[in-house]
């Protein structure tokens, strides 16, 4: 069993300029959220990239997408896509964590639904490993994607080919939770890291992609 990284650390000033402007709102978080420090990372590389087309798989409870919206360009387009709770069949089975957070009451009201942001985000609901990704062009290729859904090795593996057939020239793809605790997503990004240079930003369980 694969229990340590092949991917290199570094830090989140070493990837982004801090000098840039952050905004968060009701970022309170919970189980199932990312860790403060972590939507604080989202958000920082968010404002120094400047997406205008951003794209989330794994909605929760709208946490993320809230900020990521947040620190956006005021035209851009938060694409988050999300499994239905009363969702019967999936194209890959879904792991007893996953299915925690997928029937959690409290993420039925999606946290940017009651602000500013609301009008730059696009909610879909489907099942990332059967969904068609050119829906999430229609505004142009992704400049900015954030990969939080299913944990399984088919789920993550799924997700980032889809992703990476339809990002923009300069991309930036981050994935959440790169640790042992959750084996698919670390076997599967350490297998890739021998193709693409990635990162784990010190602090953190992300991993942090920029296409060259």
């Amino acid at each position: 069993m694969l229990k340590k990284s092949k991917i290199e650390n570094k830090g989140l000033d070493q990837i982004v300029n801090l000098c840039n402007e952050i905004r968060l709102f009701n970022f309170d978080v919970r189980c199932g959220n990312v860790s403060h420090f972590e939507l604080l990372t989202i958000a920082s590389v968010v404002a120094a990239q400047k997406p205008h087309v951003l794209l989330e798989i794994g909605t929760f409870d709208g946490n993320t997408t809230l900020q990521m919206a947040l620190n956006a360009p005021d035209n851009a387009i938060v694409h988050t896509l999300d499994l239905s709770s009363e969702v019967i069949s999936l194209a890959q089975p879904i792991l007893e964590v996953d299915l925690k957070f997928l029937r959690d009451t409290q993420k039925k009201q999606r946290k940017y639904q009651k602000t500013c942001c609301k009008k730059k985000v696009n909610q879909h609901i489907g099942d990332s490993v059967a969904y068609d990704f050119n829906a999430f062009c229609k505004e142009g290729f992704i400049d900015f994607a954030f990969i939080d859904g299913g944990h399984s090795y088919e789920c993550v593996r799924s997700d980032t080919e889809n992703v990476m057939k339809i990002l923009a020239p300069n991309a930036i793809v981050m994935w959440h939770d790169f640790t042992p605790d959750f084996h698919g997503v670390f076997t599967y990004l350490n297998e890739i890291s021998s193709r693409y240079p990635l990162i784990q930003i010190t602090g953190t369980n992300l991993v942090y992609y920029k296409k060259q």
